[in-house]
């Protein structure tokens, strides 16, 4: 009996993280800075940069930039409007996209003239940062130096719809690309998942009852 319980409870719990997790919306972007990826605008092993005459638009909760390596340092950023730090966060290293978001606290009112700090940790690897080219008055500074240019920063917030409601989109891309393909070959997944779970809950429950 005591098995079966603490078996009956951890899936109670995991079933109640996926309802929470699902019941959240996906991030989307909110608004962009403009500046187009289209160059790496700094190469290091660790660095740290800001970048000034930002407008981050109200409701932003990820900041979203354009990182690339193959197993990326843990990435900070930082937000600051009148001398004063309003938001920060950090994501933890090994990522591997080239497209990095770190969550913040969600913002309550938009910041029209922000700067953007960022700094990654020391890697193994030299890591790009994209960007474009701009003159120096207009470049992001790293140690008080001008970079060549401006990087890309993506302002994300909430989506307005839940992901319950993407299931259905999501189980149709699943299926892309295979052969044969088709939007069952997701929900055929997810119920060969289903069975793995009940298999081994039923050994088990057998082996230890």
């Amino acid at each position: 009996m005591p098995v079966a319980l603490a078996l009956a409870g951890g899936l109670a719990v995991l079933l109640l993280a996926l309802i929470v997790t699902l019941s959240g919306s996906p991030l989307v972007v909110a608004r962009t800075n403009g500046v187009p990826a289209d160059q790496p605008i700094l190469e290091a092993r660790g660095a740290a940069a800001c970048q000034a005459g930002e407008f981050v638009p109200r409701g932003t909760s990820g900041i979203r930039l354009t990182f690339v390596a193959d197993a990326g340092p843990r990435v900070s950023v930082s937000l600051l409007a009148g001398g004063r730090r309003l938001a920060s966060g950090t994501t933890a290293s090994g990522w591997t996209a080239g497209a990095v978001t770190v969550a913040v606290p969600r913002l309550a009112q938009a910041l029209p003239e922000a700067t953007l700090c960022f700094k990654f940790a020391h890697s193994a690897e030299t890591v790009q940062m994209g960007g474009a080219t701009t003159s120096p008055a207009a470049a992001a500074h790293s140690s008080s130096k001008p970079l060549p240019g401006r990087f890309t920063v993506e302002y994300m917030r909430p989506g307005p719809t839940s992901w319950w409601s993407l299931a259905t989109t999501v189980a149709h891309h699943f299926g892309l690309g295979r052969a044969p393909a088709g939007t069952w070959v997701a929900w055929l997944v997810l119920l060969l998942m289903l069975s793995a779970v009940a298999l081994a809950c039923h050994l088990v429950l057998r082996e230890l009852q």
